[in-house]
C-alpha cells in the first residue's frame, strides 16, 4: 500500500511564505494583529497540502484537547444548521474538532450535554441556550471552560461568558416605524415561543413598545400547539378587518405556515393583507413576487461566536461581551 507524506507545520510555513510561529499562531486561533490576507493564505495552504495537526501532539504541549462543544436547540432547524456551519469553517482550520450535541430545545437535555462535554475536557462550550437565567450554567464557569452563546440572550451572565445575537430590538423597532410609513394601523405578530430565552422574545418586546408610542394597534397570535385549520380561519377573519392590516412572522418555520394558511384561504399579499417576516436563508423572497424579510445572519453569529471562543482560549478575550451581528432588511413585495 501507498503511504503518503505527512505535511508538516514548517512545508506550511514554506508554501505560505510565513513563519512557522505565525502558522502556529493561526492554527491556535491567536490571530492578534494578523492580516486577513495572510490569514487566507495560510487557510488556502493548509487545504491544498491536506495538512492536518497531531492533535496528540498539540495536546501534550498545552494541555488542550482542542475540541469545542457545541449544542445546539433543535438540529433540524435551518437556523442552527447555519450557525453550526459558521462555527465549523472559523474552528475546523485552526485544528480543532467540534462535538455537536441536540438538546431539542429541553433544559433537562441541554444540561445532560453540557455535562457530557465537561466530561469530555473540551476546551470551550458553544451554547444556543434552553434555559434564560445564567444559574444552570456555573457548573462550565466553575470548571473554568470558556464559554459562548448564541442566537438567544440568558439573563444575567457574568463578563466571561460572550454572547452573540442579531440585532432583534433595534430591527423590530425599525420594522414598525417602516410599517407605520407605510399607512398600516394595525400589526399582527405571528409567534410560537417554546423556550423563555427564544429571539422571539426581545423582538416581541420591541414591537410591543413601539406599536404603543406609534399608535399602532397590535394583536399577537401564538401558533404554539394550534393547527393550520385555526391559522387559516384566523387569516379569513383578518381579511374582513377594515383597518389596514399587516402580519409580522417572528421567524423563517412560521411564515412557511402562514404561507400555507394562505394559499389555502385565497389570500393575497399585499392586497388582503401585508406580510413581513424574520427569516434565516432568504427563501421568502422567491415565493410569489417576493415576501418582504427582515434577513438573520446566522453563519455569521456562528462564525463570531466561535473566533470570540478562541480569542478567550488564548487570552485575548474581546473587550465586549456582547457582540450584535446585523440583520438586512429585504425589501419584496407583500407590503
Amino acid at each position: 500500500m501507498r503511504r503518503h507524506k505527512t505535511i508538516t507545520i514548517k512545508e506550511v510555513a514554506q508554501v505560505a511564505d510565513v513563519s512557522v510561529t505565525t502558522v502556529s499562531r493561526y492554527l491556535n486561533g491567536n490571530l492578534g494583529k494578523m492580516s486577513d490576507a495572510t490569514q487566507r493564505r495560510i487557510g488556502r495552504v493548509i487545504k491544498d497540502l491536506g495538512y492536518r495537526p497531531s492533535a496528540a501532539a498539540k495536546n501534550m504541549r498545552s494541555g488542550s484537547t482542542h475540541i469545542i462543544g457545541v449544542v445546539v436547540g433543535d438540529i433540524s432547524n435551518v437556523f442552527a444548521s447555519m450557525l453550526f456551519t459558521g462555527m465549523y469553517k472559523t474552528l475546523q482550520p485552526r485544528g480543532y474538532s467540534v462535538m455537536l450535541l441536540n438538546a431539542d430545545n429541553d433544559a433537562d437535555a441541554e444540561r445532560d450535554c453540557v455535562e457530557k462535554l465537561l466530561e469530555q475536557n473540551v476546551d470551550g462550550l458553544i451554547i444556543q441556550p434552553s434555559r434564560n437565567d445564567f444559574e444552570d450554567y456555573y457548573p462550565i464557569v466553575n470548571a473554568n471552560t470558556p464559554l459562548a452563546f448564541v442566537d438567544r440572550y440568558v439573563a444575567s451572565t457574568p463578563s466571561s461568558a460572550i454572547h452573540v445575537t442579531s440585532d432583534n430590538a433595534d430591527a423590530s423597532r425599525n420594522m414598525c416605524k417602516e410599517l407605520a410609513f407605510r399607512g398600516y394601523e394595525r400589526i399582527v405578530v405571528i409567534r410560537s415561543t417554546t423556550v423563555d430565552t427564544s429571539a422571539q422574545m426581545p423582538r416581541m418586546r420591541a414591537i410591543i413598545d413601539e406599536s404603543a408610542a406609534l399608535g399602532i394597534d397590535l394583536s399577537i397570535m401564538d401558533l404554539n400547539g394550534r393547527s393550520d385549520d385555526w391559522l387559516a380561519d384566523s387569516l379569513r377573519t383578518l381579511k374582513k378587518d377594515p383597518r389596514r392590516t399587516v402580519v409580522v412572522s417572528l421567524m423563517g418555520p412560521l411564515l412557511l405556515r402562514v404561507l400555507a394558511a394562505a394559499r389555502s384561504t385565497g389570500t393575497r399579499f399585499p392586497e388582503d393583507l401585508g406580510m413581513l417576516s424574520f427569516d434565516d436563508w432568504e427563501w421568502g423572497q422567491y415565493v410569489g413576487h417576493g415576501i418582504d424579510l427582515i434577513l438573520q445572519d446566522p453563519e455569521a453569529i456562528g462564525r463570531q461566536a466561535a473566533q470570540a471562543l478562541l480569542d478567550v482560549i488564548n487570552g485575548n478575550p474581546p473587550a465586549r461581551n456582547e457582540i450584535v451581528v446585523p440583520t438586512k432588511r429585504v425589501p419584496g413585495h407583500s407590503l
